[in-house]
This record gives structure tokens, C-alpha cells and sequence, in this order.
């Protein structure tokens, strides 16, 4: 029984990704588990695990670096319940559209254990779930930037460990410099990914795109955080791209059904709508930000700013500049 806990232990040491070796192994159940062994007690285990048939593969270095074969099903779920069949396919089907390729790659496993689970449970009304539901989003589909696996990994590590490093970073207007990166947080928008750090020695946060990094290298120097930082207070700021502080948003909307999608959704918990002559005018407090700009555009002739008179003034210019350019002859 010692010998089969010894090796129970060993397979949970196994990360999802990449390897780990016989003496971490070693070193992990002794200061873990008070186990002692020998590193060669460790390689008979592992070789009997692989004797065994579990999918499991050694790199052949020493010392040696094991790790689980890729198309292995994940260790220690294989009794999930519907309801964990359910979460899982789900995940896969929708989570990928939330996140870059490559950052749902550590739980594959687990969906092919979901896969294989649901097979066998045809029958059950679980199963034919993920047919009955749709998740659907208003943004155009984008055929999203590849972040390489190797710099999401250490990206998410410095996160998650809070440690700096430094990287290789090009910039919109494709200039390659090398920065010291202090992690601060992240922020998934539109199936891109931000890093919100701060670079060097400044104390100003910028947001990074993680397909834009280069090279990673880690560093063990601990990340620290700005006086007075809040990541929710900073990226609901600064990802709705602001260009000056709150306004009083007047619009006029000329068609009813945009109305009550609004008056179902609001825009601000002050906002007001009052039917006019012509329409149904729209008051409400909100930040004057290209997001804005971009939600009002995408109403076009239904929708007319009223004020404040700048933002009118704004949108006139483009309306006019838009107009001379479908006039042109072509």
C-alpha cells in the first residue's frame, strides 16, 4: 500500500504541460509529504507507471524529465458527474472564443476526459444539453493575433508568482524595445489579451497586447504594486479608451425598437428618455470615451448627438467627411 500511495502522489505532481523531474519528485515528497525515498525508487515507479499503461513519457535526459503524453485524459477526473461533463464541454465550446489560442491549452485534458465521459452517457438529457444553448455576440468575428505558448507560460507565471522580467516588446508602430516588466494583473477584451504592468523603473501603469512580447525571461525580483493602484478602478477606465471625463450625453433616436432595447438595457443608472415630435431623445451621465463614439456610430442615421456641442460638432465633421467621400466619383 506505501508503494502504491508513493506513486498516487507522484501522478498528482504532474503538471498538465511540460515536464517535471525525478528529483523534484524526490524533493516534493519528502518536504510535502514526509515521504522518504531514493531517486532510484522514484525511476523504478515511474517506469513501472509506464509499464503500467499510463500515457506517460520520459525524455530520456538526466536527470530525467517526465511528463504526461499528449493525448493523455486528465489524472483523477474520470468519475466527473454530468454537471462536470456539462461545465467542461461548455468551457470548450465558449471559453475559446473569450480567451487567445493557446491559453486553454492546459485544460485539453480535461476536455477529451469530458468527451470520452459524454459518450458514455449518450442517453442522458446532460449530454444533449450544449445542443439547446447559444451564446452569440454583436462584435463582428476577428480572426485574433497567436500568442506563442512559451511566452503566455511565463507571462501567466510572472502574474500568478508576481515577479518581474524582462521581455522583448514591439510596439503599434512595429519599434522592438527591451523593458524590465512589473506585472500588475490582466484583462481579457474582445479576444485580446492586456498585460497591465509597469515598465523600468516608471510607476505609471501601461496596458501591454501579450502578442505583441517577443522574448520573456524571468526574473526572481518580486513585483511590486504603486500606491493607490486598483486593477478593477484602472481597467474600467482605461480599456473603454477614454478621451476626457464624464459628459452629459443628449442623443436624438429615431427608431422605437432601438428604444426599448435602451430603455431595457440603459446606458447609465441616470439616464432618461423622453418622446419628442421627431423621436425619442436620450439623457445620461456616462464617460466620453471612443467607446462611446463607437456605440453611437453603430446606430448611423438613427441616432443624431445633441450635446454636449463639441461631441455634436465631432460627429458633424465625420458625417460631412463621410458624405464627400460616397460622393466621389468612382
Amino acid at each position: 500500500m506505501s508503494a502504491l500511495y508513493r506513486q498516487w502522489l507522484i501522478l498528482k505532481m504532474f503538471p498538465p504541460r511540460g515536464k517535471i523531474s525525478t528529483t523534484t519528485i524526490l524533493n516534493r515528497l519528502i518536504n510535502e509529504y514526509g515521504i522518504e525515498a531514493s531517486l532510484r525508487t522514484i525511476q523504478r515507479d515511474l517506469v513501472s507507471l509506464e509499464l503500467n499503461k499510463f500515457p506517460l513519457d520520459c525524455d530520456g535526459e538526466n536527470p530525467a524529465g517526465w511528463s504526461w503524453r499528449k493525448d493523455a485524459p486528465a489524472f483523477g477526473i474520470s468519475n466527473m458527474d454530468p454537471v462536470s461533463v456539462l461545465t467542461f464541454k461548455l468551457a470548450e465550446e465558449h471559453l475559446g472564443r473569450m480567451f487567445p489560442l493557446g491559453a486553454m491549452a492546459g485544460l485539453e485534458p480535461y476536455f477529451r476526459a469530458a468527451n470520452e465521459k459524454s459518450k458514455l452517457t449518450s442517453e442522458s438529457s446532460f449530454s444533449r444539453w450544449p445542443d439547446k444553448i447559444k451564446v452569440a455576440s454583436r462584435n463582428l468575428p476577428m480572426i485574433y493575433p497567436r500568442i506563442a505558448n512559451d511566452i503566455m507560460d511565463k507571462v501567466y507565471t510572472a502574474v500568478l508568482e508576481e515577479r518581474r522580467f524582462k521581455a522583448q516588446y514591439r510596439n503599434v508602430n512595429v519599434r522592438v524595445k527591451e523593458h524590465t516588466v512589473n506585472p500588475l494583473g490582466m484583462a481579457f477584451v474582445d479576444g485580446l489579451t492586456y498585460l497591465i504592468a509597469t515598465l523600468n523603473e516608471h510607476d505609471n501603469p501601461r496596458l501591454l497586447l501579450l502578442h505583441r512580447f517577443l522574448a520573456v525571461t524571468l526574473t526572481e525580483i518580486p513585483a511590486t504594486v504603486p500606491d493607490g493602484f486598483d486593477l478593477n478602478e484602472y481597467t474600467s477606465r482605461e480599456l473603454s479608451f477614454p478621451v476626457g471625463d464624464n459628459i452629459k450625453l443628449k442623443a436624438l433616436f429615431y427608431d422605437e425598437t432601438d428604444i426599448k432595447r435602451l430603455r431595457e438595457t440603459p446606458i447609465a443608472v441616470d439616464q432618461k428618455i423622453v418622446e419628442r415630435n421627431e423621436g425619442w431623445q436620450l439623457q445620461a451621465t456616462i464617460s466620453d470615451s471612443y467607446q462611446l463614439r463607437w456605440w453611437l456610430r453603430g446606430y448611423g442615421e438613427r441616432a443624431e448627438v445633441l450635446g454636449p456641442k463639441s461631441l455634436r460638432q465631432e460627429f458633424a465633421e465625420v458625417a460631412i467627411a463621410t458624405a464627400k467621400r460616397y460622393m466621389r466619383a468612382k
